[in-house]
């Protein structure tokens, strides 16, 4: 099979798919909240991933994808950012902080694990507030290092307006920045400077959070590299309006309009994001900074990298913020609208995006997807991909997977269809027929595996990570019913190499 893929070697990308390898590999995806161990506090944490690796090495899966780890303050979805730079402190591991004694807290530790229990089916996202008031005492009684020194320094880029902007919502009672008193939303520098003096002990704070969530996430990364696992993250490049990005760096951003997407037979009315469209001509002179700095800081963690909405890059659907919510997406309409215009553009921000990183991209090319777009990532070799529902075809240069973050699970696609859910021995058939595709990667939630077992209980209809356009405090906070510890001596762990030794995705 490797001639197959010779092609991608004279793409501009040869240099990362040399060094992941012109091989068919088999990866999972998982959201971290998904996951416990017997060391989780309320929730998945950073360190629980050293577990999914070795779980990854056991079954045969050489790729590990996370949803976004970006903090997303206290609303939770993991593609509603305050920043595209800084990690979720909700993630990090009181255990294994760094310059810190925390045998001086074990009863605080103790007493939040009995309130915040792991065999919960639903997250309970209060979580974050409390680690946050135990993470403050620990700072308080930190030793301060030279590593702490030089990763502020190192990161200046987005770490000063992130750690200000955090604290300046704090203060506002995390109010969106648009209501912020105005010499704070309009970011006037003497009120600032008064304010900074003012909290700097509070900004020092979220520093070293951002700091002990660095080392931890970059422990990860080094331990599943001496395992042979790849690490894929989803880098969003839409960002919540209420961010510390937009507030920072208003020009890089059009305020006046919402990205979305068009009508279609999912949404009568289309989708208004209300995240704002970029301004990439801002952002291209100058230099692509913006850009740069995000892949750098997140080449500390990644190997792969998602590129979420592929299609806003070459065309973005934009609606007025004056136009009323009620009509969503309706009022719309493609920029730029000429489809040679949508080619140069996409060409040209994805080249750069490729110039600026040692990471592979891949991208979510799902929706009305533009005539030209296929072309390009074929051109420029990067994968997009194919859900198995819709897909009429996987193309060598693809990823092939069953199901999205914002869809069905296989049983319940598969009830829609043929009015029952299907038998382990249909859902193992159907896994083997996913990898058997011709895709480079096979990409599989691990959720879907989960299913070859008697694992999830009851209706399968209740694991779905999120109902776009829903507002329920279940989207993005189901739990595997199992812990890590308990998935690695799962039987069908050998049903779920035996499957990809066949498929020829274990080399």
């Amino acid at each position: 099979m490797k001639n197959v893929y010779k092609f991608l070697l004279n793409t501009p990308l040869n240099k990362q798919w040399k060094k992941i390898g012109l091989k068919r590999r088999a990866g999972v995806i998982v959201p971290l909240f998904f996951i416990y161990s017997k060391n989780s506090l309320g929730i998945g944490e950073i360190p629980d991933l050293k577990l999914l690796i070795h779980w990854c090495k056991k079954t045969g899966n050489s790729i590990l994808q996370l949803l976004p780890l970006n903090d997303t303050g206290f609303n939770f979805s993991p593609y509603s950012l305050q920043s595209s730079f800084a990690l979720d402190p909700i993630y990090l591991s009181l255990k294994e902080l760094k310059g810190v004694k925390k045998s001086s807290f074990k009863r605080e530790l103790d007493t939040l694990a009995e309130r915040f229990p792991l065999k919960t089916f639903y997250v309970n996202y209060r979580i974050k507030g409390e680690k946050l008031k135990i993470l403050w005492k620990f700072f308080l009684k930190a030793q301060i290092s030279k590593e702490f020194e030089k990763f502020k320094e190192k990161n200046k880029f987005w770490l000063k307006d992130y750690t200000l902007f955090r604290v300046l919502k704090q203060s506002h009672k995390e109010k969106g920045w648009e209501k912020w008193k105005k010499p704070f939303k309009n970011r006037l520098k003497k009120e600032l400077k008064k304010f900074k003096e003012k909290h700097q002990k509070e900004i020092e704070f979220q520093k070293w959070l951002q700091w002990q969530l660095f080392e931890q996430l970059r422990k990860v990364r080094q331990y599943a590299k001496s395992q042979g696992i790849f690490l894929k993250g989803d880098l969003p490049w839409l960002i919540a309006e209420d961010s510390a990005d937009v507030w920072s760096q208003p020009n890089y951003f059009q305020l006046n309009f919402s990205a979305g997407a068009p009508p279609d037979a999912f949404s009568k009315k289309g989708q208004r994001w209300g995240m704002p469209p970029l301004n990439w001509e801002k952002i291209f002179a100058d230099d692509f900074v913006y850009f740069k700095e995000k892949l750098k800081y997140a080449e500390n963690f990644y190997d792969l990298f998602r590129i979420d909405h592929v299609l806003g890059i070459f065309r973005i659907w934009k609606i007025s913020k004056k136009s009323p919510k009620i009509l969503k997406g309706l009022p719309g309409f493609y920029e730029p609208a000429d489809e040679n215009l949508q080619e140069e553009k996409g060409r040209q921000i994805l080249l750069r995006i490729i110039q600026s990183t040692k990471m592979l991209p891949c991208a979510e090319d799902l929706g009305m997807v533009p005539f030209c777009c296929p072309r390009v990532l074929r051109e420029l070799g990067i994968p997009g991909i194919k859900v198995q529902r819709w897909a009429q075809d996987y193309p060598v240069l693809s990823i092939a997977t069953l199901s999205t973050h914002d869809t069905s699970n296989y049983p319940v696609y598969f009830k829609g269809e043929f009015k029952r859910f299907p038998t382990r021995i249909e859902i193992g058939k159907n896994l083997e027929k996913i990898n058997n595709a011709d895709s480079i990667f096979c990409l599989l939630f691990l959720l879907e595996w989960l299913f070859l077992g008697d694992i999830l209980k009851g209706d399968p209809q209740k694991y779905r990570f999120n109902i776009p356009g829903l507002i329920s405090k279940k989207n993005w906070s189901i739990r595997m019913p199992i812990s890590l510890e308990e998935l690695l001596n799962l039987s069908i762990n050998r049903q779920i190499r035996k499957i990809l030794e066949k498929t020829g995705r274990i080399h």
